[in-house]
């Protein structure tokens, strides 16, 4: 059995604008990454370092945005031909090799099937592979290695591209154990958790294709995504920001005043390289390079990056169910709180757009940013263990009135622990001297 999707008229305005250009920039760059990843077997790593484009990893996520970009294919000029070349690219390899590898693999058969399962979804499918996938996929489907709930949230996401949808209730218990049915951690969680969370949101919503019963209330998801996406904006992660972007469109939302300057940085800095730079890209490695070898290497360090910027463009000028009531945004915070907060945040390298923005911006419209800044400045705190800094950032947010979000909320709780730590240790130290006087 599979599903067959068509594109249809829904788009934005914006669509033939700068987001459906880029949009289609990111088609065309991930065209040649695809080329280059069958090209680049065997073939030596160049002087910059940057590892070597994996090509199952290109092709399914290249298969992803073919999906995403194929609604919009008649409303982007030149981008129905670019999306066709595509489709043509990740048709190339022969059927019986991707019959073999399914047939030798069959606990994993979803993840090598990504491509073909997306084709078919699309009506490209080899029509030959049709009885292989029936028997991978049926009834007596092998569920393979145990996997993290957010991979367990793809396997359905991934089934239900064959079968034309995911069960209502195996969705929703898929859902409630993965990392949306819980406060994220913004102290010390790690850009794998934050991957964790965004793939989640994608998988979930089916790209935005599908409402989704959240085990959480709207608000606390989206308080967790402006976090993330405050703590990649401080970093100059435009990979991981991209990712925690598509959270508002993809659940059917509004941007709130964060998401829609990140939205507008991603794309004055896509606008001006032709791609958005990943966190491997440096620009004084690429201008040293030979010329020949600077595609390659914004290729390695950057597809990736500007593919999920892709699939972002797509999700909000494709649009899809939109959620009745939007996400509730924090109450305005106290003028000055911003410049009150951006001392402890100073600019820092590879973030330098970012806060060369913040600082153009007028004093009110840095107000409205405060709780992102109070969330930037509390990571850094954390990162470096200074608790008196942290206490002084706690202390403007206080006097400011913002929200108490869940970054700020954690920032309290590693306080309070800190003290009875600091009182474990008076304790000890104690014990210790006693012993030593005895």
């Amino acid at each position: 059995m599979r599903s067959t999707e068509h594109g249809d008229d829904r788009h934005s305005a914006g669509a033939g604008g700068l987001d459906g250009r880029l949009l289609h920039d990111a088609v065309r760059l991930v065209l040649r990454a695809v080329a280059a990843a069958r090209d680049e077997g065997g073939r030596a790593t160049p002087t910059s370092g940057a590892p070597q484009l994996n090509r199952d990893k290109v092709d399914s996520e290249a298969a992803m945005l073919l999906r995403a970009a194929l609604p919009l294919a008649d409303a982007v000029p030149g981008l129905r031909a670019s999306l066709t070349r595509l489709g043509a690219e990740l048709a190339a390899p022969t059927a019986s090799e991707v019959a073999v590898r399914l047939c030798l693999h069959p606990g994993v058969a979803l993840d090598l099937a990504l491509v073909p399962l997306h084709l078919g979804a699309l009506g490209l499918g080899d029509p030959r592979l049709e009885p292989l996938l029936e028997d991978l996929f049926g009834h007596d489907r092998l569920r393979g290695p145990e996997r993290p709930p957010h991979r367990e949230l793809e396997q359905q996401w991934l089934h239900g591209l064959w079968s034309g949808g995911t069960d209502p209730a195996e969705l929703a218990r898929a859902v409630s154990a993965s990392c949306l049915g819980w406060e994220f951690d913004h102290v010390a969680g790690t850009t794998d958790d934050a991957y964790a969370f965004t793939h989640a949101i994608l998988y979930a919503s089916d790209h935005g294709r599908r409402r989704v019963a959240l085990p959480r209330p709207v608000s606390a998801i989206t308080a967790d995504a402006e976090a993330i996406l405050a703590v990649a904006l401080d970093a100059g992660n435009h990979d991981v920001a991209a990712e925690a972007l598509w959270t508002w469109p993809m659940l059917g939302l509004d941007d709130p005043p964060l998401a829609a300057r990140a939205r507008d940085l991603l794309a004055a800095v896509s606008s001006e390289r032709g791609f958005l730079p990943g966190p491997g890209f440096d620009p004084a490695v690429h201008d040293q390079l030979p010329l020949p070898e600077r595609d390659a290497y914004v290729l390695r360090t950057s597809y990736h990056t500007t593919l999920v910027h892709g699939l972002l463009l797509a999700s909000v000028l494709d649009g899809g169910p939109h959620r009745p009531g939007a996400a509730p945004h924090a109450a305005p915070a106290r003028p000055g709180a911003a410049s009150a907060l951006l001392p402890y945040c100073p600019s820092r390298p590879g973030a330098q757009e970012w806060w060369g923005r913040i600082s153009s911006l007028s004093a009110g419209e840095q107000d409205a940013l405060a709780p992102a800044l109070a969330a930037m400045a509390l990571r850094r705190a954390a990162v470096n263990a200074d608790l008196a800094v942290l206490r002084q950032i706690l202390d403007v947010v206080a006097a400011h009135r913002l929200a108490e979000t869940p970054a700020v909320r954690q920032a309290r709780l590693l306080l309070r622990r800190a003290v009875a730590c600091a009182g474990i240790a008076a304790g000890y130290s104690e014990a210790a001297q006693a012993t030593s006087a005895g």
